[in-house]
């Protein structure tokens, strides 16, 4: 008998065990994922700038085409249809939603680069070196079990445009 509880015991471990480990892998690979999709939808927003302001020497981030790539980088890299609800058999379960969106660029009223970037009520701050775009993201966790977190995550995306100053 004692043997037989030993082994229940054993048994329930390896299973509990198991499935934490799975837990796991899965919040990490939607960590990652939507990590990598943030730089490079940010990268993409980052490369929208007026080519008018840039004729003068400024770097003027074009704000709607800026939005529209960093929207189409986030489709194209977590599997989001159109409207943004993700496809069948893709990580997340819910469409990601886009919390805080900003642009710092020459146009920008008393910025100089260096500038130091603060939002406290979206807990960002960020030393530039040069014309950035910002974006938060929402994103809820799937749940693999029920022991799982039930909740959202956020992440922050800061991509500079890619200038080469010394």
């Amino acid at each position: 008998m004692n043997r037989a509880l030993l082994l229940l015991f054993v048994v329930l471990m390896f299973m509990y065990t198991t499935s934490f480990e799975a837990d796991r892998y899965v919040a990490s690979t939607t960590h990652n994922r939507l990590k990598f999709a943030l730089n490079r939808g940010g990268h993409d927003a980052a490369l929208q700038i007026s080519k008018d302001w840039l004729a003068e020497g400024l770097v003027v981030f074009d704000r709607p085409n800026a939005w529209a790539a960093f929207e189409a980088g986030l489709r194209h890299n977590l599997q989001l249809r159109v409207d943004g609800s993700p496809y069948e058999g893709s990580l997340l379960s819910d469409k990601p939603i886009i919390v805080f969106e900003d642009y710092v660029d020459d146009s920008t009223p008393g910025v100089l680069f260096p500038y130091s970037y603060i939002r406290e009520n979206e807990s960002i701050f960020q030393v530039l070196k040069g014309p950035a775009v910002i974006y938060r993201v929402k994103v809820k966790m799937p749940r693999s079990s029920q022991l799982s977190y039930d909740g959202y995550v956020y992440k922050t995306v800061i991509y500079e445009y890619p200038l080469y100053m010394n």
